[in-house]
């Protein structure tokens, strides 16, 4: 099974209260995941992420009073998928039509976690604070997880992702093989939010 993982639009949620302006100017950028041989057992795989290569950055300016996080969550809109579902991504994959497959097999929530243990930031001296350290937080449900968080004594400026970080995937016993040029897909939303 190839697993890819597609990145949605990002959007950012404030207070109107709020002095200080937070914004996603650089979407985290997760990798194909390793491949998985079908055994009949359940699996997990892990794939890292070196976020030096692929950086994300926040960016905030004014005045910082409230702080912010950053949040993740599968989306469940029209087009998308909010977990691991078949997807086929060209105009035809053995008769299945181009996009995610009605009806088609998914795995269960929660199968996808983002470890941070090995993550930094590329400057400053009080630092927003990643949230998937001792434990890796599972990234592909309708619920969001917050995954950094900065409280309002981190300065306003560039906030650029480095070091490393890891994603796992769990895959059941049960795992379907799809058609040929088909993948399990799922679509997620990052969100810049205020309040640490």
């Amino acid at each position: 099974m190839a697993s890819t993982v597609v990145l949605a639009t990002l959007g950012l949620a404030g207070s109107a209260r709020a002095v200080e302006t937070v914004a996603l100017t650089t979407a985290p950028n997760l990798p194909a995941l390793t491949g998985i041989t079908l055994n009949g057992r359940a699996q997990t795989t892990t794939t890292a992420l070196n976020l030096s290569l692929g950086p994300f950055k926040i960016t905030s300016s004014g005045t910082p009073n409230i702080g912010w996080n950053l949040t993740v969550n599968g989306n469940g809109s029209a087009g998308n998928s909010a977990v691991f579902k078949q997807f086929c991504p060209s105009a035809n994959c053995g008769g299945d039509s181009a996009g995610y497959v009605s009806g088609g097999f998914t795995l269960a929530a929660d199968s996808l976690s983002l470890n941070t243990a090995g993550a930094t930031w590329t400057s400053g001296t009080t630092k927003p604070t990643y949230q998937c350290n001792a434990v890796a937080c599972p990234i592909d449900s309708g619920t969001a997880v917050k995954v950094v968080s900065a409280s309002s004594s981190v300065a306003t400026g560039a906030w650029t992702s480095s070091g490393s970080a890891s994603v796992s995937l769990n895959t059941p016993s049960t795992l379907h093989k799809l058609q040929t040029g088909e993948v399990y897909s799922v679509n997620l939303v990052w969100t810049v939010n205020t309040g640490p």
